[in-house]
């Protein structure tokens, strides 16, 4: 199946439980053609995990930790990969939370 996706860049919050959309979607991307994805969630080494499998497939990946309900870390995180990549296509969160 061809989603549109080859030659893009993605940015995936979410991504760092093994058992999750996030994960899930961001493999999803790689194997649909991605150029590259950075994954992000709150828990690094999880994230880490998350990135690793995706560069198992050949694909750039970079992990970044960020807690979407702060819009300091959220910047920060947009910021990081956008330096790191250069350029994001598509942005895909895959999490939840609730500000106080």
């Amino acid at each position: 199946m061809d989603l549109g996706f080859k030659g893009k860049v993605a940015l995936v919050t979410g991504a760092g439980s093994q058992v999750g959309f996030g994960k899930a979607t961001a493999l999803l991307l790689a194997k649909e053609g991605c150029e590259a994805v950075a994954v992000s969630d709150i828990v690094m080494e999880d994230v880490e995990m998350t990135a690793a499998a995706i560069r198992d497939l050949g694909i750039k990946s970079i992990a970044l930790k960020a807690d979407i309900t702060n819009p300091a870390d959220v910047d920060a995180m947009v910021k990081k990969g956008h330096g790191r990549i250069r350029k994001n296509r598509h942005s895909l969160q895959c999490c939840g939370g609730h500000s106080p």
